[in-house]
């Protein structure tokens, strides 16, 4: 079954994620149709069609270095989802945004999607994810 989905999450509880970690999307803020949730620190996709997938995320490192998120899509890097900050000093925000478009093809039952943080460790001020089946 398919039908028009949409999900707006965001995680303001400001995690401190080590590099390799992966990003908690948080709670719901707005949610219709049968075609995404969250599932853990995750977005499930249930449904063949395709994905428009908009995320913010504000980082503060806790190491001076490059920052970089990814959007990964059941454990593998979404091509060209990736953004990346270089930080001076310790603590400077970086906001790292995303755009991608995901397909869930006619046989693949589900779909998660996570977020990877590398390079420098980081507190995570703000994570925001909208996800729409088109």
């Amino acid at each position: 079954m398919s039908c028009k989905s949409a999900i707006y999450t965001v995680n303001t509880a400001l995690p401190t994620i080590a590099a390799n970690g992966t990003i908690p999307v948080g709670t719901v803020i707005r949610r219709f149709g049968c075609n995404v949730n969250i599932s853990g620190s995750g977005i499930t996709l249930t449904g063949a069609g395709y994905y428009d997938v908009d995320v913010s995320v504000t980082a503060a490192p806790t190491a001076i270095g490059t920052v970089t998120v990814t959007l990964l899509k059941d454990g593998v890097a979404v091509p060209g989802a990736t953004a990346s900050a270089t930080v001076a000093a310790i603590g400077d925000n970086v906001t790292l945004p995303i755009n991608a478009l995901v397909r869930l093809q006619c046989c693949d039952d589900s779909s998660t999607l996570t977020l990877a943080l590398t390079g420098a460790p980081s507190v995570i001020n703000n994570a925001a994810v909208v996800v729409e089946k088109l």
